[in-house]
């Protein structure tokens, strides 16, 4: 009898962690999707402002766009990470909800009509998001830098740059871990850039 229930703990051990192991295998987001909220509370501006975004990086076949990778705990590939949104339409999308909060009618487009009073450009965005898949736990990096051109009267005012980086691990909700880091990463873009924009608008 003692040998029935050392063998049966032993095989609800090795099961435990067969699931463990294929847990940390599976539990990972492929497609990601930024659920972003603006950090912005003050109302600096106003009037119409034209946001830019030519969409200079084109997608994948697939139409969409590789973003980062998932790898296991020993440093092999297992997935690469998806968005539907190019990196530049992401900075775009947050700057929208960001520079509305501001007091500013966001007008998002391709081009800005000539000689508009307050233009901002997304000229070029990068966003790369990196997992690593561990029993029991995900490491996920996330790096997010910026270029914009702020215009008026259809001439460039100011060049700014910015770049953040963040990195956490989940053992809970392991499979919204990257775009966790994702929204939380362009909070920080944005808390660099909000004020700099803003000021170069209004002065």
């Amino acid at each position: 009898m003692k040998h029935f229930t050392h063998r049966r703990r032993n095989l609800l051990v090795l099961g435990l962690m067969a699931l463990l192991i294929l847990g940390g295998c599976a539990t990972y987001t492929k497609q990601l999707v930024m659920r972003y909220d603006p950090i912005t509370s003050t109302r600096f501006g106003g009037g119409d402002l034209y946001l830019i975004n030519a969409e200079l990086q084109p997608p994948t076949a697939s139409g969409a766009w590789a973003i980062g990778n998932t790898k296991n705990g020993d440093g092999v590939m297992v997935d690469t990470l998806w968005s539907g949104v190019s990196p530049a339409g992401l900075v775009q999308s947050a700057l929208q909800r960001e520079l509305g909060q501001t007091g500013y009618a966001v007008i998002p487009a391709k081009k800005a009509p000539d000689l508009y009073s307050k233009v901002v450009e997304v000229t070029e965005a990068r966003v790369v998001i990196d997992q690593i898949t561990k029993v029991p736990q995900v490491d996920a990096t996330c790096t997010i830098s910026v270029s914009l051109t702020v215009l008026k009267n259809g001439a460039p005012v100011r060049k700014l740059h910015y770049e953040a980086k963040g990195s956490d691990l989940a053992i809970k909700d392991r499979d919204r871990l990257a775009e966790t880091m994702l929204r939380n990463t362009m909070q920080d873009v944005m808390k660099q850039a909000i004020p700099d924009i803003v000021a170069n608008l209004e002065q």
